[in-house]
C-alpha cells in the first residue's frame, strides 16, 4: 500500500521500492545504510527511519538491528522464482463490443501458453487513477494497460514492470505496444496515390497517438509536394462525442476531390452514423475515406470503410511476452514495439469487408530506449 500523500519520506520510499523493481536492489541485497538516504533525500534520521519502518510493514525490506535494511525474500526464494501474475486494466467494460476483445484473446492465448495468471480489470478511464495501479501493481509483478492511459495518467507505478497498447507516452518507464506510424503513412500515402488524390484532410481526436499518427502521415504528404490539411476538429471535453461536433465533421467534408483520413477508427465511425442519420447514405461510399486501426472490421455495429488493421490478437501476445521479458529481467530497458498494418479496402457497390482478426503477417519494430 502507497505512503499516504505528505508523509516526509514519500520520496525514499519511492525510490526505494522503484530500485528494487528495476532490479537495483535484488531480494537479500542490502539497501544504501540510513546515513546515506538521509543525505541523499535531505531527511533527518528519524523520518528516513519511519520510511524504512513503513517499507518493513508492507512487507518490502527487513530490518535487522546492527546490520541494516535488506530486500526481502518471499519463503526463501526470490520473487521472479514464483508463479507470475499480470494486472491486465482495459478501458471497456463492455469488452465483447470493443476491439480490446481480441487483444485480451491474444494475452489470454500467451498467459496459457506460459503459465501465467491474468487479473483483469475492466475499468472506465475516469475510474483508473494511479492509485488504483498502485494498488493492483502490489498485488501482481507487471501492470498491461489497454488504451489511451497516458491522457488520463501522468505517471505509473514504479514497482512492477509496465507495458502499454495504444499510448504513445510511456512516462519513460513502461514499454508501448501499437500500430507503426510511419508503416500506415506509407500504406495511406499509396492509398490516396493510386485514387489521384492530391488533397487529403487528416481528421481526428488530438490525443498522443492519434496526433502523433497525423503529423506522420502530413509529413510524409507533403514530402511528396501534395496539399494537406490536419483537422484536429475534436476537442477534449466532457460532450465531445455529440451529434453538433460529427455533424461539424461532415460539414468539413463536401469536396468530393479530397481524402479524408481519420487517424482513429471510432471518430469514423461516429462521423459516418452522423452522416447516416442525417441522409440515410452511407458517407464512405461517397467520399475517398480511410480510417486507421481496423475496428470497422471487428465490430459489427461498425458501418464499412476502408482501413489500415493490424492483428490485434498478435498484439496482445506480444504484450504479454513483453510484461514477461521485464519480470525475468529485472533492470530491463523498456522498448518501444511497433507492428505493421495491413490495408484492407472495402468491396465495390457497399459490400463490407469481411469482419475478421487479420493474420497479416506484421513486421514487427523494435525499438530499446534509454528512456522511451
Amino acid at each position: 500500500m502507497k505512503s499516504k500523500p505528505g508523509n516526509r519520506f514519500q520520496a525514499l520510499t519511492d525510490h526505494i521500492e522503484a530500485m528494487i523493481a528495476g532490479g537495483q536492489y535484488p531480494a537479500g541485497s542490502r539497501i544504501p545504510p540510513l546515513r546515506e538516504l538521509c543525505e541523499k533525500f535531505k531527511l533527518s534520521r528519524g523520518t528516513a527511519a519511519r520510511g524504512l519502518e513503513f517499507l518493513q510493514t508492507q512487507g518490502i525490506l527487513e530490518l535487522r538491528r546492527g546490520s541494516g535494511a535488506y530486500v526481502r525474500r518471499v519463503n526463501g526464494v526470490d520473487a521472479g522464482q514464483l508463479g507470475r501474475r499480470i494486472a491486465v486494466f482495459s478501458e471497456h467494460i463492455d469488452i465483447k463490443e470493443s476491439y480490446c476483445a481480441h487483444i485480451i484473446l491474444g494475452i489470454q492465448r500467451q498467459a496459457a501458453a506460459t503459465g501465467t495468471t491474468i487479473n483483469l480489470h475492466l475499468r472506465k478511464y475516469g475510474m483508473t487513477t494511479y492509485e488504483v495501479l498502485d494498488q493492483a501493481a502490489r498485488a501482481a509483478d507487471a501492470l498491461l494497460l489497454v488504451g489511451h492511459y497516458d491522457i488520463f495518467l501522468d505517471r505509473l507505478p514504479r514497482i512492477r514492470p509496465g507495458v502499454g497498447i495504444d499510448m504513445l507516452h510511456s512516462y519513460g518507464f513502461a514499454s508501448v505496444i501499437g500500430l507503426d506510424p510511419l508503416h500506415c503513412a506509407e500504406l495511406a500515402e499509396g492509398f490516396f496515390l493510386a485514387r489521384h488524390i492530391s488533397k487529403v484532410k487528416v481528421i481526428g481526436f488530438p490525443i498522443p497517438l492519434y496526433t502523433h499518427r497525423a503529423e506522420t502521415f502530413a509529413r510524409l504528404w507533403r514530402a511528396r509536394g501534395c496539399v494537406e490539411n490536419y483537422l484536429p476538429i475534436m476537442k477534449f471535453r466532457a460532450d465531445f462525442a455529440t451529434p453538433e461536433v460529427y455533424a461539424g465533421i461532415i460539414r468539413e467534408m463536401q469536396d468530393p476531390d479530397c481524402g479524408y483520413l481519420f487517424v482513429s477508427g471510432t471518430e469514423c465511425n461516429r462521423t459516418q452514423l452522423e452522416y447516416q442519420r442525417q441522409t440515410g447514405r452511407i458517407l464512405s461510399q461517397e467520399r475517398c475515406m480511410l480510417a486507421i486501426d481496423g475496428k470497422s472490421l471487428l465490430i459489427p455495429e461498425y458501418l464499412p470503410v476502408n482501413t489500415i488493421t493490424p492483428d490485434y490478437t498478435e498484439i496482445g501476445e506480444l504484450a504479454l511476452s513483453e510484461c514477461l521479458r521485464r519480470i525475468e529481467n529485472p533492470g530491463a530497458r523498456p522498448r518501444r514495439i511497433l507492428v505493421s498494418g495491413t490495408l484492407v479496402e472495402m468491396e465495390p457497390e457497399t459490400v463490407p469487408p469481411t469482419r475478421q482478426t487479420l493474420h497479416a503477417n506484421s513486421t514487427l519494430s523494435i525499438i530499446q530506449e534509454n528512456a522511451l
